[in-house]
């Protein structure tokens, strides 16, 4: 059985490294690609050179979302090589074509439902935020829109001498696609199956008018799709790979009702107010991921009638129904 080789990347982020997976046979095919960054760089030379291969050997780079971490280093890629294709999917299209674009889309959305909370401006998240933005706008490279080649769920992608099924799996981001390979049952689950519970991003519909996603309930949807699966082997996008799938799915669902559960006793105990959920959940140096997954306990709070939201001078408040 032909194996993925992981290469660990860099990363500015919190996760501190990011996962590519390199297939050597029929023809080198890389699997993300990681950041734009120096360092980045010169440890996926240095790892490609370790199997006798230069950049200019990829035939393709697939991406399985277009998220920083994932697809930033593909326009240096492209560009340094005369052959690589990067392979993007039909959902992940507009993203690897119109970064900017889309990324000022998606921040509007993001400040928009900010709005409805006056306590979060000039906050310290939202200054994380705005850095936040910025590193990462460094880190990703434009493609040249002659080397993005669009792939659909409906395709059956050939790496690794083997066919591999495309999977819709949005969740953490709306446009992450996941490989699977029945024969040998392998996934390659990017961000959708970790050994933590990936964070589910404030993300924006597809198509316009742009919209905010509820993108917890996504997540748990696609929990259940994977939990059908055979799955001998997970190569996630972070971390290391692992076999217990199920276990994995069970656990971070457990760990969301949890979580949810929480909130809601919170909310019953008297504390309406978003930031202080925020502090109550995760304590007073709560990070950047930690406010989509409030935002997504919410929505599934509200989606079983649990809880009413209001507005108020103060900006929205929660109540318990």
């Amino acid at each position: 059985m032909h194996t993925p080789i992981r290469i660990e990347l860099p990363t500015l982020f919190g996760m501190n490294t990011v996962n590519a997976y390199l297939f050597l046979k029929p023809e080198p095919v890389l699997i993300d690609c990681g950041e734009q960054t120096e360092q980045s760089w010169k440890t996926l030379n240095k790892a490609l050179a370790a199997h006798h291969l230069h950049i200019n050997d990829l035939a393709k780079v697939i991406v399985t979302h277009a998220h920083v971490d994932h697809i930033g280093m593909a326009g240096k890629i492209a560009k340094e090589s005369n052959k690589t294709e990067i392979w993007v999917s039909e959902y992940a299209y507009n993203w690897a074509a119109n970064p900017q674009g889309m990324n000022e889309i998606r921040q509007g959305v993001i400040q928009d439902y900010l709005e409805f909370f006056p306590q979060l401006k000039g906050s310290p998240l939202q200054q994380m935020f705005n850095s936040a933005y910025k590193l990462m706008a460094t880190a990703w490279g434009d493609i040249p829109p002659k080397k993005i080649r669009k792939f659909t769920k409906d395709e059956t992608l050939h790496f690794g001498n083997y066919e591999w099924q495309v999977i819709y799996a949005p969740g953490h981001c709306n446009h992450q696609t996941c490989f699977y390979q029945p024969d040998t049952q392998q996934l390659l689950s990017a961000d959708m199956l970790l050994a933590v519970t990936p964070t589910p991003v404030i993300d924006v519909t597809l198509e316009p008018p742009y919209q905010r996603e509820k993108s917890l309930h996504q997540m748990m949807a696609s929990y259940q799709k994977f939990a059908q699966l055979e799955v001998s082997t997970v190569y996630p996008g972070h971390y290391v790979p692992f076999d217990n799938h199920r276990e994995v799915i069970t656990k971070q669902l457990n760990r969301i009702s949890q979580r949810k559960t929480e909130c809601l006793e919170h909310i019953r105990a008297g504390t309406h107010d978003f930031m202080a959920l925020l502090e109550k959940l995760y304590g007073t140096n709560f990070s950047i991921p930690a406010l989509p997954m409030l935002v997504g306990y919410l929505d599934l709070l509200a989606s079983e009638d649990l809880i009413k939201a209001e507005k108020t001078a103060q900006g929205i408040k929660y109540f318990a129904m």
